[in-house]
């Protein structure tokens, strides 16, 4: 499974459709998984709405986590 860390190619995330599922991952092996939620119009900031009913997490691109997928 390829990774794309948005930092290393564009220093934004990539366009993600709201309600696309993702998953991100950081260096320490922490996962977020859910489907987007929303985006800021610059693209970097993600509204992540978690599975499992566990609410919503705001990510920044410099947060360390890459887009697994």
């Amino acid at each position: 499974m390829s990774t794309l860390n948005a930092t290393e190619t564009t220093h934004v995330w990539p366009e993600i459709p709201t309600g696309q599922s993702v998953t991100l991952a950081d260096r320490h092996g922490q996962r977020i998984v859910g489907h987007v939620d929303g985006m800021t119009d610059d693209r970097t900031t993600l509204w992540v709405q978690l599975d499992g009913g566990l609410g919503r997490r705001l990510i920044h691109h410099l947060d360390g986590f890459a887009l697994e997928g």
